[in-house]
């Protein structure tokens, strides 16, 4: 004679809970994605060599639209500035060295954005009951 287990779970509460946690979670990530580029951004400003101050000022953050739902940080447009003037400062030219501000803004934000990320999921967790 085979021996046989049965065992019976509802998983409704399970997957309700699942179901609840995709919208707390971008509540809490999303949150945790402003903090990251509001840092890369003080940062980058901060590394950005100034004559005039207007690359630093163009250092700016936005939200972004589908596809990325999250935040970003570029360097908008310049008036009366060549549009390339901020690759050329990042990456350089055959004329003049890299002076990286962005990348490596980001480079250094990058750990600290891993940990409040984790943070923000753990947060979406408990507060649908699944922690």
């Amino acid at each position: 004679m085979a021996d046989n287990l049965t065992i019976t779970v509802d998983t409704h509460a399970l997957l309700e809970a699942l179901i609840r946690l995709g919208p707390a979670a971008e509540q809490y990530v999303h949150a945790a994605a402003r903090v990251t580029a509001e840092r890369i951004q003080v940062e980058a400003r901060g590394r950005v060599r100034r004559a005039t101050g207007r690359t630093a000022a163009a250092i700016t953050l936005d939200e972004a639209g589908a596809p990325l739902h999250g935040w970003r940080v570029f360097v908008a447009p310049m008036p009366q500035r060549a549009a390339n003037l901020p690759i050329w400062i990042e990456f350089g030219t055959k004329f003049m060295d890299a002076r990286p501000f962005l990348f490596s803004s980001a480079t250094l934000e990058e750990g600290r954005h891993q940990v409040r990320i984790a943070e923000a999921v753990q947060h979406a967790i408990d507060e649908v009951g699944l922690g």
